[in-house]
């Protein structure tokens, strides 16, 4: 297996941040948007080096998109490809996608003033598609999980790392939109979880363990348990989010969509535009712009109490939110390089969250050369409509 470094800023153009800079100030001087620039900077730097609300105390430098060179409109528009589709006429589909990437994961929090940070590494790798047109991919977490930078050091930290551990690998299945709709290999999980608990109960005990534990025992009855309680999952939502389907001449649908805000509430309802640029972009990737508005019949009053239903008694006073995510694929695959989701609930106290997800794969190799079938569990005797 041949050794490939870690990325390394002597491979990218860099700006030295300077004490009492910020991303908002520098992005000023620079003239780039300051979403822009954390976006490209993400997609290159070490996983430590991520940008979230603005620089990390540790950063040195930031990662500059190459200048842009002035081109007319025109001009510009001959240079970038029109995108073509490998199937029917405006379909993207996952036939292609026998991937294995591993990926970066920043999470972002925000709840008024306070804002708290999780940081990842995920795996995704192709592993079958069934005769129903299904298909299935392995989900791994790889190394530890960072919160505001800190790896688990407190015991309830621990605790929760560890359970979290045993649901992994997931086998996600994924239907013929890229909406992935359950896991497959329920059997194996929960049979790492029942050893998982053994070797919590061996080094901790208390109240507070034993409750901890039977909130995942409750998780992990049986399968539709387990994907009940991994509909907010934020990696799968963002990743699997229905966006292989097919589109009309326009590359435009308008749709609704849910997606996980608050922990202890349902998904949240957002009416969106979802529209492929025809263009590829100046790294030859195809983007993806989704945007809309929170479309939920609960009003601010039902968020604030995380009520899971609207209930009249309460006031009516509409919540009003906003979602906005951009998707960058390979063309070939159609399977994500980037992504940046963020989306807003406008409470007393402003509920905000993003997700950045950048594929590592790819950005080792721009370090190394700077540039420009499985067994699939079927589970028994309840076999599932999606199942082989």
């Amino acid at each position: 297996m041949s050794y490939i470094p870690e990325p390394s800023y002597k491979d990218y153009l860099t700006y030295t941040i300077k004490k009492g800079d910020t991303l908002t100030s520098v992005a000023k001087n620079l003239s780039i948007d300051s979403y822009t620039l954390r976006a490209y900077h993400n997609k290159f730097c070490p996983l430590q080096d991520l940008i979230e609300a603005d620089f990390p105390s540790q950063l040195d430098y930031l990662i500059l998109p190459p200048p842009e060179i002035k081109l007319s409109d025109e001009e510009r528009e001959k240079q970038r490809k029109k995108i073509v589709f490998h199937e029917a006429s405006f379909k993207m589909s996952l036939n292609n996608a026998k991937i294995s990437n591993s990926y970066g994961v920043l999470y972002t929090i925000q709840n008024g003033s306070e804002t708290h940070t999780i940081k990842q590494e995920m795996s995704v790798e192709w592993k079958a598609k069934n005769e129903n047109g299904y298909y299935f991919f392995e989900v791994s977490r790889i190394g530890k999980v960072y919160i505001n930078d800190t790896a688990a050091s407190t015991m309830a930290e621990e605790i929760a790392e560890k359970a979290s551990a045993a649901l992994y690998p997931l086998l996600v299945v994924v239907d013929q939109n890229g909406k992935w709709v359950y896991i497959n290999n329920f059997s194996q999980i929960e049979e790492r979880w029942q050893e998982t608990k053994k070797q919590i109960l061996k080094y901790y005990k208390g109240d507070h363990v034993e409750k901890y534990l039977s909130l995942y025992d409750r998780n992990l009855e049986d399968s539709d348990s387990l994907y009940i309680s991994l509909s907010k999952d934020w990696f799968l939502n963002a990743f699997f989010n229905g966006i292989h389907t097919q589109y009309p001449p326009s590359l435009s649908i308008q749709k609704e969509i849910d997606f996980p805000l608050i922990a202890k509430t349902e998904n949240i309802k957002y009416f969106v535009d979802q529209k492929v640029d025809d263009r590829l972009d100046v790294d030859n990737f195809l983007v993806m712009d989704i945007n809309g508005k929170l479309c939920d019949d609960r009003t601010k009053t039902d968020f604030e109490n995380e009520l899971q239903i609207p209930v009249k008694e309460y006031s009516d006073q509409k919540a009003s939110g906003s979602y906005r995510a951009k998707y960058f694929l390979n063309p070939e695959d159609y399977i994500p390089e980037s992504i940046f989701i963020s989306c807003d609930l406008e409470l007393e106290v402003p509920q905000k969250y993003s997700v950045s997800i950048s594929n590592l794969n790819d950005r080792k190799e721009m370090s190394t050369t700077p540039k420009q079938e499985l067994f699939i569990e079927e589970t028994q005797p309840q076999k599932k409509w999606w199942q082989f």
